[in-house]
C-alpha cells in the first residue's frame, strides 16, 4: 500500500512531499511525538484542549478531514451512542489506521483532495473538523480557504465546521519554538508561513456567519456556525 492518492502526480508538489511522509511506520509514533511533545510543549496546545473542541462540537453525523490516526475521535464524547463517522484524507495510510482505530463506528472512508469538491452528499453532515491540517497546506489562506468553502458545502443548516492549526505570525514564540518551525519549513511538513490570526478569521468568514478564532500558544482554535437549523 503506498498511501498515494490516485492523481497525485497532478498535486502541488509541496503538498505530495507532505502527505507522502505519513507512512504507516510514522503514524505508529504520531501520538506520542507529535500531539503529546509538540503539541504540548513546542506548539504549547495540549491534545486535551482539541479534544474539547470534539467533545463540544462533533455531531450525531461527522465528517474529519484529515484523522490523522483517529486519536481525536477515538477519545471525544459524541452525542450519541452511534455516531456516523466519515473520514476524509488525501493518504491512504492515514486512512487505513484511522479506520482500524475506529473500527466500532464502522467509519465509511474517502480518498480525495480537500482544496477539490468533495465526493459527498450535501447538506448531510452535522460537524465537520479540520483538525492540524491547515498548516500543511501550502498557498496561503487564499489556496486554504478552499478546503472551507468544500467544508460549508456538506454542513447542514446549522452545522458546525471546527478545528485547529498551527500559525506561524500573530502569535508567541519562544527560540526554540521558532527554531523547531524553520525546521518543520525546511522539511516541507509545514507550509504555513505568513499565516496568522486575522487571515484565517477572513477567510472563514467568506464560508460561515458565525466565527470565533482562538489562540492557544501558537495554534488557533477556530469553530464557525452555517445559516439555520436549530442552533
Amino acid at each position: 500500500m503506498s498511501g498515494v492518492a490516485p492523481g497525485a502526480d497532478d498535486l502541488d508538489p509541496r503538498t505530495q512531499r507532505a502527505q507522502q511522509v505519513y507512512t504507516e511506520r510514522i503514524l505508529s509514533i504520531y501520538d506520542p511525538l507529535v500531539l503529546r511533545v509538540f503539541c504540548t510543549f513546542i506548539w504549547r496546545c495540549p491534545p486535551r484542549t482539541m479534544v474539547g473542541l470534539y467533545d463540544r462540537l462533533a455531531g450525531r453525523r461527522h465528517l474529519d478531514l484529515g484523522p490523522g490516526t483517529g486519536f481525536f475521535l477515538d477519545r471525544c464524547r459524541f452525542p450519541v451512542r452511534d455516531p456516523e463517522i466519515t473520514l476524509v484524507d488525501l493518504n491512504e495510510n492515514c486512512l487505513t489506521v484511522s479506520a482500524r482505530r475506529l473500527s466500532r463506528y464502522r467509519p465509511a472512508t474517502h480518498q480525495a483532495n480537500i482544496l477539490q469538491p468533495l465526493p459527498l452528499p450535501a447538506g448531510h453532515f452535522d460537524s465537520v473538523a479540520l483538525n492540524l491540517v491547515m498548516h500543511t497546506i501550502p498557498g496561503g489562506w487564499e489556496t486554504k480557504g478552499q478546503a472551507f468553502r468544500h467544508a460549508a458545502t456538506c454542513l447542514r443548516p446549522g452545522g458546525t465546521l471546527f478545528g485547529t492549526t498551527v500559525l506561524e505570525r500573530g502569535v508567541p514564540m519562544n527560540r526554540l519554538t521558532r527554531k523547531l518551525m524553520a525546521e518543520q519549513h525546511r522539511r516541507g511538513n509545514f507550509q504555513n508561513q505568513g499565516d496568522d490570526p486575522a487571515g484565517l478569521t477572513e477567510q472563514l468568514k467568506k464560508y460561515f456567519p458565525v466565527v470565533k478564532v482562538v489562540t492557544v500558544g501558537c495554534v488557533a482554535l477556530f469553530e464557525t456556525r452555517t445559516d439555520g437549523g436549530d442552533q
